[in-house]
Formats: structure tokens, sequence, C-alpha cells
């Protein structure tokens, strides 16, 4: 099973990765290009992931 932190380090990496290329494809065509979308609607579904992530931590150390 895969540690929270782990977990968290991972999704970080990626949310950077998604992050840039996002900026990049969305210099590259309008805002509402399909990639653009898709890239975003990607990135939220990630910073989601890290939100729960985020919320398991804090009620792990709140109750060790």
């Amino acid at each position: 099973m895969i540690s929270i932190e782990s977990e968290l380090k991972q999704v970080s990496k990626k949310l950077e990765l998604l992050r840039r290329e996002l900026e990049r494809v969305a210099s590259s065509f309008e805002l509402v290009h399909q990639d653009v979308v898709a890239i975003s609607q990607s990135l939220d579904k990630l910073i989601i992931r890290y939100m729960e992530l985020k919320k398991q931590e804090e009620y792990i150390k709140k109750h060790t």
C-alpha cells in the first residue's frame, strides 16, 4: 500500500507537469480549444485528489 506522503509527492509532481503542459498548450490555442479544456479538466481532477490526500493526512496527524 502506498503511503499518503508518497502519493502526495507523486500527485504534486503530476500537477506541476500538467500545469506546465497547460501553459504550453494554452499559449498556442484559444482557451476553449478541446486540448486546453481536456488538460484543464485533468488538472482539476488532480487538484481534487491532492486536496483529498491533504485532508487524510491532517486527519491522521490529529488522531495519532
